[in-house]
């Protein structure tokens, strides 16, 4: 016998056996009649996972006793049984795939293949508390269009054919009956759809074959049973079952597998979750571990959604507001919903959401987050990477590197005190820098310049010029902070206000943050050109508390004079904190600080806190000499639009760093 063994198999290929031939017209009715008796299901959903089942008389009686699947929120019903792969749909908005889609917020939709149609909305429970889906569909082709990105990035990134090639598909499929509505008039269909993906029915259509996109409205069951009796025929005529040719072995193998069909949903006592929240818990709690796990970034996008839909469930916010969040809204259809189209003001918009204080909304929050994730403590920084992913959905940055780039610096720049309370406004530019400026000059930075700075992150980000510590190869970073704690530190300064409020000029003009001095005033090179900034001069501008001004190498008026004698202060007071440590790390052969037994100089010690003491009194006089300067001397606001020139002759970057 000639091996059938591929290259690198160490499992023997699983033994082909013949099929059984599709049921009679009656068995599947007997077995929809039971389903809409017993789970309140509509005809067209009973219809379509009864003639999805091999064997309707034994799913019949399996529905005497479903089992139940505990959720978050309830028990889902579920009848065990084999289906045929020939009458089932892979999900088409697979959610290992969110990390990759495109949405109307990006301005891409329509401009490419992988942009041809918007995404697929999630599926939403069926009115009447029906245990069935409804997946909302521009035509058949929006359909057709999904099914193949869903099934050209999971054979890529979850590829299970090799597998199934050889053992059939081992473990249950969970499907739930899908309505499908299309926008252009098509009448709607029904069909089995995996709720979990699911790769395995991808890679099995793809062994067969079969268009995915196709099932829906295909359903012939005379031709299915000509095709199985052919297969039949073909294996009855081996002479040995282990000598079947491989192709007929592998579609033997892929034409039936095991499945849960999701029948039913109970909900706990005083939850409001339906059936679609339980299916989607349901397979949340499987991807946590197994199969495969989606990955952080496909995680946060489910989370994502789960927690807008729960916040519009609740009447928290209108349905328009939540597509925009969703960035489902192209920006043109944005503004004409009432909504801004500058994907830094909804990005703003979405960092506030979800770090709002409201109970009300916390605990839609919560809700949505428990159902899908075994997670119980919701904490910030889980609630700003999860709405990074809905800011991310504006990006139109193709490179998947760069993407994922772009999404750890953001949830970077997101974090610190841009989760503190502060309300994000539609108000414009000028007017929220303006109030940002008073309250800096004010020495209170609150919530304007808290709105300010989280407006102007996304821009730094998305265009390459704030990044998080880059470690320590070949890197020009001055200091290790991340985007936030950077961004802090400018909306803390008047200076800062004014590198804020330019950025989100420049980046409204379609260019990128052209670097401003203490005034607002565009700052230009020898030749007369723009410079752009970029993260390192943002670090040295903007340096950490207590760095002092930086060093400036030919002082020419007294003002530079004093930044260099303060920022040699900053330095001394930096040594001090060294040598205070030094002084406390020094041990005895017990392992006490030899400080605490021996002390320091009675004389010392008093010349010492004399000196520290006249400083200490001086600290609070110079901050507030800087504070009234900058309330009496500063331009008005309304001035400091001068330095926002409309000139697109953006010059080259002349410091040379570009991430």
């Amino acid at each position: 016998m000639e091996s059938q063994f591929a290259a690198g198999e160490t499992v023997l290929p699983r033994p082909v056996e013949v099929l059984p031939i599709p049921a009679l017209a009656a068995a599947t009715r007997k077995l929809a009649d039971k389903l809409m008796e017993r789970f309140r299901m509509k005809e067209p959903a009973a219809l379509a996972l009864a003639q999805a089942a091999v064997d309707p008389s034994a799913a019949r009686q399996a529905a005497e006793s479903p089992e139940r699947l505990p959720v978050p929120g309830g028990l889902i019903l579920a009848i065990r049984a084999e289906v045929w792969a020939r009458n089932i749909v892979p999900d088409p908005r697979n959610p290992r795939t969110g990390p990759s889609r495109r949405h109307p917020v990006s301005d891409m939709i329509g401009k490419g293949e992988a942009t041809r149609f918007r995404p697929l909305a999630e599926s939403i429970a069926a009115p009447g508390r029906r245990p069935e889906l409804l997946q909302k569909l521009a035509n058949q082709e929006h359909l057709a269009w999904a099914a193949q990105q869903a099934k050209a990035y999971v054979l890529d990134h979850n590829d299970w054919r090799d597998s199934i090639r050889n053992q059939g598909v081992m473990t249950e499929v969970w499907i739930a009956a899908t309505t499908f509505q299309h926008g252009d008039g098509t009448p709607e269909v029904t069909a089995p759809v995996t709720a979990e993906g699911s790769s395995r029915v991808t890679s099995v259509h793809d062994l067969l074959g079969l268009r995915s996109a196709d099932v829906p409205y295909i359903q012939d069951v005379a031709k299915l049973r000509s095709h199985i009796r052919k297969l039949n025929e073909a294996i009855s005529a081996a002479e040995d079952p282990l000598q079947v040719d491989p192709d007929l072995a592998v579609m033997l193998r892929c034409e039936k597998m095991p499945a849960l069909l999701l029948v039913g949903f109970e909900p706990n006592n005083g939850t409001s979750a339906d059936f679609g929240v339980a299916v989607k818990s349901l397979v949340a709690l499987r991807h946590v571990d197994y199969p495969k796990p989606w990955g952080e970034a496909a995680e946060n996008e489910a989370l994502a959604d789960a927690v807008v839909d729960e916040i519009e469930r609740q009447g928290l916010i209108t349905p328009a507001k939540a597509e925009w969040v969703r960035g489902a809204l192209a920006p043109e259809k944005a503004h004409e919903a009432g909504f801004s189209a500058d994907p830094a003001v909804r990005a703003a918009s979405i960092v506030r959401l979800f770090a709002e204080r409201d109970q009300a909304v916390h605990s839609a929050v919560r809700i949505a987050i428990t159902s899908q994730s075994t997670r119980k403590n919701i904490t910030t920084k889980l609630l700003i990477d999860i709405a990074s992913s809905l800011v991310m959905r504006s990006v139109a940055e193709e490179d998947g590197r760069k993407r994922e780039r772009m999404r750890k610096y953001l949830k970077a720049a997101f974090s610190g005190e841009l989760a503190k309370d502060w309300q994000a406004t539609f108000r414009g530019t000028d007017e929220l820098s303006a109030a940002a400026l008073a309250e800096v000059q004010r020495g209170e930075s609150g919530a304007a310049t808290r709105e300010l700075a989280a407006r102007s992150a996304y821009p730094l980000v998305v265009n390459g010029q704030l990044a998080a510590d880059r470690g320590t190869t070949d890197n020009d970073q001055p200091d290790r902070r991340h985007p936030g704690e950077v961004i802090d530190r400018m909306r803390n300064t008047s200076h800062g206000v004014h590198q804020l409020k330019q950025t989100l000029y420049d980046f409204a003009a379609g260019r990128r943050a052209r670097k401003v001095d203490e005034t607002g005033q565009v700052v230009r090179n020898a030749d007369g050109r723009d410079i752009l900034v970029t993260d390192s001069d943002l670090r040295r501008t903007f340096p950490p508390a207590g760095a002092g001004p930086a060093l400036t190498p030919a002082p020419e008026n007294p003002a530079e004079l004093l930044g260099n004698a303060l920022h040699g202060l900053a330095m001394a007071v930096q040594t001090l904190e060294s040598a205070v440590k030094a002084v406390e790390t020094v041990q005895s052969e017990d392992g006490t600080r030899v400080i605490d037994s021996l002390g320091a100089d009675k004389g010392d010690c008093e010349a010492w806190r004399n000196v520290l003491q006249d400083v200490l009194f001086k600290l609070p006089l110079w901050q507030q000499r800087s504070i009234q300067r900058l309330g009496t001397d500063a331009e008005d606001p309304g001035d400091l639009e001068e330095g926002f020139d409309d000139d697109d002759d953006v010059g080259e970057d002349v410091s040379g760093d570009d991430d």
